[in-house]
């Protein structure tokens, strides 16, 4: 069997990007709307503790007092409406009074005096201008008179008040407590839901890892991971939080470097096999880095910086003389050598003849794909 995946078109990867990209979208949206429901279970009700549990006479009297309170408004506001319009009423009445009193004067000028319908005028509009002031004395000391009980009421309004807060600080504590009990309550029931499908995640993670359905599993993990992160640092206390972060962050840094100096020690077939593909590529031993001089490279010399800058070699028929078995000079790995099967020379350490397409039947434990020396 080939050890090494078949590589999809840039299309087909993208579509798998941006399908993954969707399923983490959707479900984290998904986690958002069952946390959500689990949000709407009741916790305590601080208007109903204080109804409960605040003695009634205060209870009674800050309702007696708002009542009252709200009533003396409400006459201070007709009342202050009724001497505007007294006021209006007043000072139509001077305007009325000063024409009458300037014909008068007119009247007494001219040596004539007023006809009678302008002296009874005269006359009714003075009574009227003097009603009116008289009213609006009495609007003035009815208005003097509200404003007095109104502050009354609001001084027996802070008594109330200050009574009430005090009566009301145990409570105010009890609530507090039993809010912060809600709360835990809750973290743990979304925790409940989400630690479970966050093992599962981890679980199925460190098993398709790289696998056919790394992609799916890395979406949904990582939509579980960031929903658990928003639950903790919604219901966790800052400083709890911080710790539990940098634990967690400690603990999945630690887990990825063991993972990388395991692949390091013992690194994976197909890390192998990459390994010694881009070097046999590139012209340089796989387990040395050391130039392959073999073939028209024989006498050629290069770096990795300048292997780009070189020219391609021309290589005639006769170039198939260069095709000989090859041992790296530096760490004598034997990089070429004669194929079994159809006697061409082949990569040693690739699965696969490039004449022949024989299979080198290799166990696919990496601690087993090692390099062939040459011995002596």
């Amino acid at each position: 069997m080939k050890s090494q995946k078949q590589r999809s078109s840039f299309i087909l990867r993208l579509m798998v990007l941006g399908f993954s990209i969707a399923v983490g979208i959707l479900s984290f949206w998904l986690l958002g709307y069952i946390i959500s429901d689990i949000d709407r279970v009741k916790g305590p009700n601080y208007t109903q503790m204080l109804e409960e549990q605040l003695p009634q006479e205060l209870q009674e009297e800050r309702r007696v007092l708002t009542g009252q309170l709200e009533d003396l408004k409400q006459q201070i506001k007709m009342v202050e409406e009724r001497r505007r319009l007294t006021s209006q009423t007043t000072s139509d009445s001077q305007q009325t009074i000063n024409q009458l009193l300037q014909l008068k004067r007119n009247a007494d000028q001219n040596k004539t005096s007023l006809s009678d319908d302008q002296q009874d005028a005269l006359t009714d509009s003075l009574e009227t201008f003097l009603a009116h002031q008289k009213n609006a004395q009495a609007l003035n000391a009815e208005l003097s008179q509200l404003n007095e009980d109104r502050n009354d009421v609001q001084a027996k309004q802070r008594v109330n008040e200050s009574a009430i807060e005090v009566a009301s600080e145990p409570i105010q504590t009890e609530y507090q407590r039993r809010y912060a009990q809600h709360q835990w309550r809750l973290a743990a029931y979304k925790l409940g839901i989400l630690i479970p499908l966050l093992i599962i995640c981890g679980w199925v993670f460190v098993r398709q890892a790289g696998g056919t359905y790394a992609m799916l599993v890395y979406a949904i993990s990582g939509a579980v991971a960031m929903r658990v992160l928003l639950v903790m640092h919604e219901h966790f206390p800052a400083i709890y939080f911080k710790y539990i972060l940098i634990v967690l962050s400690l603990a999945i840094a630690t887990g990825v470097l063991v993972r990388l100096l395991r692949l390091v020690a013992k690194p994976s077939r197909d890390w192998l096999l990459r390994q010694y593909r881009e070097a046999y590529s590139h012209f340089f031993c796989p387990i040395c880095d050391y130039p392959i001089q073999r073939g028209p490279l024989k006498f050629a010399t290069w770096t990795r910086r300048s292997l780009k800058k070189h020219t391609p070699i021309p290589v005639d028929g006769s170039a198939a003389s260069f095709d000989h078995p090859y041992t790296c000079p530096c760490c004598e790995t034997s990089l070429f050598e004669t194929c079994e099967k159809c006697g061409g020379v082949r990569h040693s350490l690739l699965p696969a003849c490039e004449k022949c397409g024989d299979v080198q039947r290799r166990s696919t434990n990496a601690t087993e794909i090692e390099p062939r020396t040459k011995t002596t």
